[in-house]
């Protein structure tokens, strides 16, 4: 063996560590380059001393969370700051500890969203300090977004398309979008993939294009760009699979709760037909026909059949939106999923716990049974 052509990973240290990081630590093959040494998460959070995976509340990861910042900086070469759904004052506490990280001659990865003048500050103490900056907003296109359209035909995508779709966030939809990447990777299949992350192209996929934000490009020409920009990644990557993660919510809860009206699943369900659905539900107390309301409830607003649900391990907090009117959530111990889904074996459509890893392997399995019976991809 040569040693010396041996590439060792960079040793990233994750701050602040929550939830939202949680898919990304579990597939961490798919972060190519880098190596997780260090959770750091403020010490308030609860997350201090246990096992990484208290965070979103599924199976043990092997790693523990420190709140130490400052020494944690020792075991690192770059720092990853990553978003948060806990509320953090980002001059006080962020930004003071970015800059704090370039004096210890740390490289800076940054997933927040940020001001062009605080990216301007950072990339200037970066040079200085001969470190690199690495900022990742989900602005990488590939088709301009003054495209003009002859006419409004949608162009066939020849390519098995699979969709990951939920009925709210926070129901582990990246977790699945993961799930399927890494795991059909390994059977040989080559995957193109737009995911529900501004950030997808640190794990070497696509964001989902900025012009689907924009207020400026009419929703017609959304459907439009969204439809060719698919149309090229299958020109330019020749994939056998595409998966694509749909943001957002597929509908509203009610006129508080509006999910945006689902109106990005809406206009991304008129640009893709898929070949497969995969659903993801919060948890609730469902009966076993609920999810057949569900999957038609689905079809006749977005016009696609579902082949598998999900069920996350987090519920809408109800009591406290009607009192409070705000989002919140419960997280649910994802064994206690694993004991509700076996109440559900007579759904005519299969339900599965993506955190459950036999689970995880049963979903993919499936899904490439499907194609292989639809006769769309080859086995490899």
């Amino acid at each position: 063996m040569d040693v010396g052509n041996m590439v060792t990973n960079e040793k990233l240290l994750i701050y602040p560590y929550n939830l939202q990081f949680s898919p990304m630590l579990r597939h961490e093959s798919l972060l190519n380059g880098y190596e997780i040494s260090c959770l750091v998460s403020p010490n308030g959070w609860g997350f201090t001393g246990k096992d990484a995976g208290i965070a979103d509340q599924g199976p043990d990861i092997g790693i523990f969370v420190s709140s130490d910042f400052e020494k944690s900086l020792d075991l690192c070469d770059t720092v990853m700051f990553i978003e948060s759904y806990f509320p953090l004052d980002f001059e006080k506490i962020i930004f003071s500890k970015i800059k704090m990280a370039i004096k210890s001659r740390k490289n800076i990865i940054c997933l927040l969203q940020l001001k062009s003048d605080v990216i301007k500050e950072i990339e200037s103490l970066c040079d200085c300090g001969g470190l690199y900056f690495k900022y990742f907003n989900g602005t990488q296109n590939i088709l301009p977004e003054d495209i003009s359209f002859e006419n409004e035909s949608i162009e066939e995508i020849n390519t098995p398309v699979i969709f990951v779709i939920g009925v709210a966030e926070r129901t582990n939809k990246f977790e699945i979008q993961l799930t399927l990447r890494e795991k059909i990777s390994k059977l040989g299949y080559k995957i193109s993939q737009i995911g529900t992350r501004s950030y997808c192209e640190m794990m070497g996929f696509h964001s989902l294009p900025s012009f689907m934000y924009k207020s400026d490009i009419s929703e017609v020409n959304k459907v439009l760009m969204f439809n060719r920009f698919i149309k090229k990644i299958e020109e330019i990557e020749e994939p056998d699979i595409i998966i694509i993660g749909v943001p957002g919510g597929i509908m509203p809860f009610n006129r508080l709760f509006t999910n945006r009206f689902g109106l990005l699943a809406f206009e991304i369900s008129q640009a893709i037909s898929p070949d497969i659905v995969i659903s993801s539900l919060l948890y609730e107390d469902y009966k076993a026909d609920g999810f057949e309301v569900f999957a038609n409830s689905i079809k006749y607003k977005l016009g696609f059949d579902v082949d598998f649900f999900n069920i996350a391990n987090t519920q809408f907090d109800w009591t406290r939106a009607y009192e409070e009117h705000i989002l919140s959530h419960i997280s649910i111990n994802s064994r206690y999923i694993d004991d509700k889904i076996k109440g559900y074996c007579k759904s005519k459509i299969p339900v599965f716990n993506i955190l459950n890893h036999d689970d995880s392997i049963k979903i993919t399995n499936f899904t490439i049974d499907k194609f292989i019976e639809y006769g769309s991809v080859k086995i490899v």
